[in-house]
């Protein structure tokens, strides 16, 4: 997921929550999607 971040970051440096979801195509069943969305939005704003 942080490589995917990453990636999605240098490309898009303000992503949309589409975009995140779109560029998060790791499958995970921790649930926490949702504080990735905001870490990667909380990063972009940095």
């Amino acid at each position: 997921m942080i490589m995917a971040a990453t990636a999605l970051l240098k490309s898009t440096p303000k992503p949309t929550d589409a975009d995140i979801d779109a560029a998060m195509t790791n499958i995970c069943r921790c649930g926490t999607y949702q504080e990735v969305r905001a870490a990667i939005h909380a990063a972009a704003k940095v």
